[in-house]
């Protein structure tokens, strides 16, 4: 994951001084919400909400969860499934499952500011919406990129800004970041993995960058992440 993202997250943990923990998930799949259960730990009921609270507890210091792709639809379980386990949440190739799909469906999210990237060419996880695909097979079926920032931003007018390839839209304490051309890719601005499987990588957004604007965050200093208000 370090050498797929090219190291933003870590670039990010150094500026601010936070501490930076990636979590391994069972099979390389998490238990998230969907109904579609094609992972190991779906399959099995591991307690994925219960090993990421004993991490966040373990280092006893306000979280913010990014996750990337599965990782991000895990994330959309523990917001509506842990409130007040995170002060923040990040979600990175990853659209909220259709009601249909999702066990969690009508539960309200935590009221925490969220930040979610997309990019209008990914290959697995539809910018649009639709069945997701990998290696020829569906793992569910999401809302696009723009229904699931609204699932956090609710009611609250949009506000939209576009450099190049990249547009920012606001709408209360959540943002949805597009990179147009890009695809199932953790933004960064040297490494381009893989693009005969993830699609395209551009390198005129860092995901690193983006959080640290988004969240305001500062070297902690012994002080907590200031989350955007």
């Amino acid at each position: 994951m370090r050498r797929f993202s090219g190291r933003t997250l870590d670039r990010l943990a150094g500026r601010i001084g936070a501490d930076l923990v990636y979590l391994d998930g069972v099979g390389r799949g998490w238990n998230d919400a969907r109904r579609l259960r094609v992972s190991k730990a779906q399959r099995t009921e591991v307690d994925d909400v219960g090993f990421v609270r004993a991490v966040v507890e373990r280092f006893g210091r306000p979280a913010i969860g990014i996750g990337y792709s599965n990782g991000g639809q895990l994330l959309h379980r523990l917001l509506r499934e842990a409130p007040g386990l995170l002060v923040g949440a990040v979600t990175i190739a990853a659209g909220v499952p259709v009601d249909e799909d999702f066990a969690l469906a009508g539960v309200e999210p935590d009221a925490v500011p969220v930040l979610l990237l997309a990019g209008t060419a990914d290959p697995i996880m539809p910018f649009d919406g639709g069945p997701t695909r990998m290696l020829g097979r569906t793992r569910g079926t999401v809302r696009s990129a723009r229904e699931s920032a609204e699932t956090y931003g609710g009611s609250a007018a949009p506000s939209a800004s576009r450099t190049g390839s990249v547009e920012r839209i606001d709408r209360g304490t959540t943002r949805l970041v597009v990179q147009h051309g890009a695809g199932h890719v953790i933004p960064n601005r040297s490494t381009s993995p893989a693009k005969a499987f993830v699609g395209p990588s551009l390198h005129d957004l860092d995901t690193g960058e983006e959080i640290e604007a988004f969240f305001r965050l500062g070297r902690a200093g012994g002080r907590s992440p200031a989350p955007r208000p």
